[in-house]
């Protein structure tokens, strides 16, 4: 009970941290900030790269969250079942 005063608070900053990471990964796919060891292939760089750049601002500051987080979550839910979903279910054990 004493945590629901801080509630909008915690909810801002998971907000914030989540749209901060897809940010992060879609700064690398089209920035190549932070620089990426491997070759990233066009269509992540295209597709998946646009979605993570804008969403994840959208989802940070707040405007159109609720679209853009679920644009982003759908482009995650492929992203993991096109590279880890198909050795194992569990990313624990997919590696």
């Amino acid at each position: 009970m004493f945590m629901r005063s801080f509630e909008k608070y915690v909810y801002a900053l998971l907000r914030i941290v989540a749209g901060f990471m897809f940010l992060w990964h879609g700064s690398q796919k089209l920035l190549n900030v932070p620089a990426a060891n491997h070759p990233i292939p066009p269509f992540l760089k295209f597709v998946a790269g646009p979605i993570e750049l804008i969403g994840g601002f959208l989802i940070m500051i707040g405007l159109g969250t609720r679209w853009a987080a679920f644009i982003a979550s759908g482009e995650m839910a492929v992203a993991y079942w096109y590279a880890s979903g198909t050795r194992a279910f569990l990313p624990l054990v997919n590696h």
